[in-house]
């Protein structure tokens, strides 16, 4: 099928996308910033530059399915009213212009929405029929949903509408479990206010093959994006800490997170205890239920104090002419900044292979650093993992991973380290530690898109 999708490069866009290119379908993505999408996205896709939160566009190919996962983010610092307006004209006017931009009817839309549609309404088990909230996060949700039931207006029922309310997205690559990491990590974090608020999540895998399912089974209609089991705000943070070997720290007063976070509290503090029965009665199955195994999943790296730092990109060639760039030891300089000045010192065999020990001289922050790396798994065209025998770190394990997608090589890095000196260096450099990695990871993206995308 021909998917197009609007907020692509977002979390959940990410993962979908993917999903679906590997499902065979051919993807188009709207974005604001055409190369950034390009560059940074990990599957193949059309992009068409546009804002729609400032205009509509002429889409003149005919969609089967439409995708709407605009959305600034409601997260990002106090809620002023410029950033109030921000949030809501993300979703409205966007949305508006998405509707208008279509030229020809889609056989399907799937429009996000959030949980927040149903405001704070205690420990009542809210479903898709239940009544809206007041607050400033439902009234966004409402005038979001209904600038998407617009399009019945323009297309009639040959187009299926679905309305995705959407709860807290679990992930270790960002989104709301990212940002708790750090306190719970540390031994601090803990329950809210009194901690009976519940909360109702989802698993990012399970919330991906939601979406799916409901384009498969061609479903129309309201459906709540949350796991079976919501847990009070107590439990999450019982459960959390327990999935990171981390004791509870103590409850943060509500008056708090009021003089910290202003108006925003009121969704940190809200209580949504939010129903999936709708979904599951149409044959969707969870594979992560209950929050335990959620969290076991996701954070269980993190349980003997290593850090995880994943990398994706998708590269228009085919991998065996990738990997041969990736497994040249003088294209691995060409990839660092100039800033860590990254030499090849020495290297035990001619040409990379299994077995092979190389020697590197970098410089971290101003600070001088000799390495030594062994190739650890060598699986020409698919993968390989070098390990450090001596440098800076007490454990770093970094898995090259190359897979087949249409059109070209998803490469994928996944980085497992942990620091010298336990816990405190973990807690007084860790967040350092982790910036300058994503830097360098920023610029291996850059140098790739460059070499093998910018041409195409």
């Amino acid at each position: 099928m021909k998917i197009l999708m609007t907020g692509a490069t977002g979390l959940i866009g990410q993962k979908l996308g993917l999903f679906l290119v590997g499902q065979g379908h051919e993807m188009t993505v709207i974005s604001r910033n055409s190369q950034i999408a390009k560059r940074d996205l990990p599957f193949p896709c059309e992009v068409i530059e546009a804002d729609l939160m400032q205009t509509s566009i002429r889409l003149n190919t005919k969609f089967d399915v439409v995708i709407n996962l605009m959305g600034e983010s409601v997260a990002k610092g106090r809620w002023t009213e410029a950033r109030k307006k921000l949030i809501a004209n993300s979703r409205v006017n966007a949305t508006r212009h998405l509707i208008e931009s279509l030229a020809h009817p889609p056989k399907m839309i799937l429009g996000a929405s959030a949980i927040g549609f149903y405001g704070s309404q205690n420990s009542q088990v809210l479903t898709e029929e239940s009544s809206a909230g007041s607050d400033f996060l439902a009234g966004v949700c409402q005038s979001w949903e209904k600038e998407l039931l617009k399009a019945e207006e323009k297309f009639g029922p040959q187009t299926k509408l679905n309305t995705i309310r959407i709860g807290i997205v679990l992930s270790r690559s960002g989104g709301a479990l990212e940002k708790l990491l750090f306190p719970f990590r540390a031994g601090v974090g803990g329950a809210l206010a009194n901690g009976k608020q519940m909360m109702s999540w989802i698993h990012i895998e399970d919330l991906v093959r939601m979406f799916c399912f409901i384009i498969e089974q061609n479903l129309a209609g309201t459906f709540n994006a949350v796991a079976p089991r919501p847990v009070s705000n107590l439990d999450f943070s019982k459960s959390l800490s327990s999935a990171l070997s981390r004791p509870l720290g103590f409850r943060i007063p509500a008056i708090a997170l009021k003089l910290f976070l202003g108006e925003f509290s009121t969704a940190v503090l809200g209580s949504q205890n939010v129903s999936s029965e709708k979904i599951i009665k149409q044959g969707f199955q969870f594979k992560f239920e209950n929050i335990e195994i959620a969290f076991r999943q996701i954070l269980e790296p993190f349980r003997s104090s290593a850090e995880v730092f994943e990398s994706e990109q998708f590269v228009p060639h085919k991998k065996d002419k990738i990997f041969e760039f990736f497994s040249q030891a003088k294209n691995l300089e060409s990839l660092t900044p100039k800033t860590v000045r990254f030499q090849i010192r020495k290297m035990s065999t001619p040409e990379i292979n299994l077995g092979t020990l190389i020697d590197y001289r970098l410089q971290v922050r101003g600070v001088p650093i000799f390495w030594r790396t062994l190739i650890d798994e060598w699986n020409p065209d698919s993968h390989f993992v070098d390990v450090q025998l001596k440098g800076p770190y007490n454990l770093w394990r970094h898995t090259h991973e190359f897979v087949d997608l249409p059109g070209g090589t998803l490469v994928r890095d996944c980085v497992h380290f942990r620091l010298p000196a336990g816990f405190l260096g973990w807690l007084f450099a860790g967040f350092y530690v982790r910036a300058d990695i994503k830097k360098i990871f920023a610029f291996r993206r850059k140098v790739i898109y460059e070499k093998f995308c910018s041409n195409l």
